[in-house]
C-alpha cells in the first residue's frame, strides 16, 4: 500500500500553559489540493512551520510519504516545495539570478541541468520575458509567481502556500489558479494551500481542512461539506412542523410563515412525509446553494 503523500498525526504544540496546537490529525493523497482554513490566530501558520520542521510539535508528527519530519527532516522534506507567509528574494539580483542561486541547495539536481530547470520554470509562472529584471522592480503578483517557481526548484511532490493570492489582483489571481490546477493536472502535484479567500479555494480544492482556536473542526472533501443544500419552506402550521422535525434534520424558523432547513435530498423527502402524515401544507419550496463562505462562518461559531 502506498504511503500518503502527507500525513499530519496528532500533532499538538504547546508553549508553557497556551495551546497553540491541539491532536490536529488529517492526510492528503496524491493530486489532491487543499484547501487550510481558519481564522487569523487559529494556528494554520504554526501547523505549517511544525510541516516544515521550523517549529518543533510539543506531540505528534508530520509524515510526507512516510518520511517523519522530526526524525527525518531532510528525506521528509526533500519532496516538499513551499511558499511561508511572504517569500523574500535578493532585490538587487534579477528573478533569473535569485532561482540560479536558490537551485545550488538541491544537490541532487545536477550542475548541468541548473539553467535548463531554471528557463523551464521561469517559462511556467509566465516570467522568462522579466527574467532578467532586478527583483525590487517586481509586483507583488510577480514576487508571488517566483515564489512559486522557488517552490518547485526541488521536483516536489507537496506544494504548501500560505496566503498565496495575498495582494494579486483578479488577473493575478485567475493565473495563480489556472497555474495550479496545471501542475495537479499534469504532473499529479499534491496542494495545502492557507488562504482567506474561500471562493477561490472553492474553485479548486477537492478537501478542505478547517481550524479554530489551535483545534480541528473538520477534514474531508468539499463535496461532503457542501453537499447538503439550503431549502427555504413556507408552511400551514410552521410551529408544529418546526416542533416534528427539530433534532431530526438541520432547520431553523426564518419568520413567520417560512423554515429554512439545510439537508440532503433524501431528508428533504423525510420532512415532505412528515409534514403530510401530520396534515401540515406545504405553500412552497425553495432551494439555493451554499457556498464555503457561508460554511466556514456557520463551523466557526459552533
Amino acid at each position: 500500500m502506498e504511503p500518503k503523500v502527507l500525513e499530519v498525526r496528532s500533532v499538538s504544540k504547546k508553549i508553557k500553559t497556551r495551546k497553540l496546537l491541539h491532536e490536529i490529525t488529517f492526510d492528503l493523497e496524491q493530486g489532491d489540493i487543499c484547501g487550510f482554513l481558519g481564522p487569523n490566530g487559529a494556528g494554520k501558520t504554526t501547523l505549517i512551520r511544525v510541516m516544515m520542521g521550523l517549529v518543533k510539535p510539543s506531540a505528534g508528527d508530520v509524515l510526507v510519504l512516510g518520511n517523519s519530519v522530526s526524525k527525518n527532516r531532510k528525506q521528509a522534506l526533500s519532496r516538499v516545495g513551499a511558499i511561508v507567509e511572504t517569500p523574500i528574494f535578493f532585490g538587487h539580483m534579477s528573478g533569473r539570478g535569485n532561482l540560479r542561486n536558490l537551485i545550488k541547495l538541491h544537490p541532487h539536481i545536477p550542475r548541468s541541468e541548473h539553467n535548463r530547470k531554471v528557463e523551464e520554470l521561469l517559462e511556467l509562472v509566465g516570467l522568462k520575458d522579466r527574467g532578467n529584471d532586478r527583483v525590487s522592480s517586481y509586483s507583488l503578483g510577480m514576487k508571488q509567481r517566483l515564489g512559486i517557481a522557488q517552490a518547485l526548484l526541488g521536483d516536489p511532490e507537496v506544494i504548501i502556500l500560505d496566503e498565496p493570492a495575498n495582494g494579486l489582483d483578479p488577473m493575478g489571481m485567475k493565473f495563480l489558479r489556472e497555474l495550479i490546477m496545471r501542475l495537479r493536472n499534469e504532473k499529479g502535484l499534491t496542494f495545502l494551500i492557507s488562504s482567506h479567500l474561500l471562493d477561490e479555494l472553492q474553485h479548486i480544492c477537492n478537501k478542505i481542512v478547517m481550524i479554530h482556536e489551535g483545534e480541528l473542526k473538520w477534514t474531508g472533501r468539499l463535496d461532503d461539506l457542501i453537499g447538503k443544500a439550503r431549502w427555504e419552506i413556507s408552511c400551514e402550521q410552521p410551529d408544529k412542523a418546526l416542533s416534528l422535525l427539530k433534532g431530526k434534520i438541520q432547520i431553523k424558523r426564518l419568520d413567520s410563515r417560512t423554515l429554512q432547513a439545510i439537508c440532503t435530498e433524501d431528508e428533504l423527502q423525510y420532512l415532505r412525509r412528515t409534514l403530510a402524515e401530520e396534515n401540515i401544507g406545504l405553500t412552497s419550496i425553495e432551494k439555493s446553494e451554499r457556498n464555503l463562505e457561508e460554511i466556514f462562518i456557520e463551523l466557526m461559531t459552533q
